[in-house]
């Protein structure tokens, strides 16, 4: 009987994990020690920002992520109000595959208008 009930709950996790990977809008595939960056479309003008939902995210300690902040569009015009990109750096710490889901919202509001997933698949170097 605890047989049956350990290889379902494998079988359980093995399918959350397949399902959270698909479910991504953007796939990064790193080798540990390797890193990426990650670029939104952003507006604080209008009070919303992007920001990692740890709640959300799967298996964070695999990656390191690092906020370099909000940035104007190369060679756009310097617009008040105008939208611009806002970066993160993602590095490997470890192999296997991590999600990381950044909302779009506004600091004082519970909800999210948006969301972006990234699924990272890290291999051993």
């Amino acid at each position: 009987m605890n047989a049956r009930l350990v290889y379902l709950v494998a079988i359980v996790l093995i399918v959350a994990i397949d399902a959270q990977a698909r479910a991504a809008d953007q796939t990064l595939r790193l080798a540990v020690g390797q890193s990426a960056s990650v670029e939104l479309e952003e507006n604080p003008s209008t009070g919303y920002g992007w920001a990692v939902d740890a709640k959300a995210s799967f298996r964070l300690p695999l990656v390191r992520i690092t906020d370099r902040g909000f940035s104007e569009r190369e060679g756009g015009k310097r617009l008040v109000g105008a939208p611009g990109v806002h970066r993160w750096d993602i590095q490997a710490l470890s192999a296997g595959t991590a999600n990381v889901v950044f909302i779009y919202r506004r600091p004082w509001e519970r909800k999210h208008v948006r969301s972006h997933e990234v699924a990272v698949e890290a291999a051993a170097p």
